[in-house]
């Protein structure tokens, strides 16, 4: 089993996503520790209802920045958004009825899914915050 460790390439620039995109690895990894070390059972469905939870405020959190900033690529990061918010529903849905759902399989896709994520749209969305943040320091003096 390997760790899932930050990597500060994936830094977007903005402090407090960043710090949401360490704690979202940071569950996922943790559901990869319950996993190998046999405590699936007894851990798993607090970690998924955690990052379901997370991921709703996390998303929520960028979605306010793109609007406060009038991000023109909104629309199709929302979507992107709303895609894997019901992808993390299901799977804790799906656990419930299956614990072994949740597999090495699932956890790749959520770190590579989280990982293309951040290295594309929400760069993207970060240069914009930080030149919209930027204008608007300037407009005041």
């Amino acid at each position: 089993m390997s760790m899932l460790v930050w990597n500060p390439e994936w830094e977007t620039g903005i402090w407090k996503i960043d710090q949401q995109h360490r704690e979202l690895l940071g569950q996922i990894e943790g559901l990869m520790v319950a996993i190998h070390a046999n405590e699936a059972e007894a851990r798993i469905p607090g970690l998924l209802a955690f990052l379901a939870g997370y991921v709703g405020r996390h998303f929520q959190d960028e979605e306010s920045e793109m609007e406060a900033s009038a991000y023109p690529g909104l629309p199709a990061h929302r979507a992107i958004h709303d895609n894997m918010r019901k992808q993390v529903a299901e799977l804790a849905l799906q656990h419930k009825t299956n614990p072994a759902v949740i597999t090495d399989d699932v956890l790749n896709f959520l770190t590579d899914w989280l990982v293309k994520h951040i290295n594309g749209e929400d760069r993207r969305m970060a240069k914009h915050l930080v030149r919209w943040a930027s204008n608007q320091a300037q407009a005041r003096t």
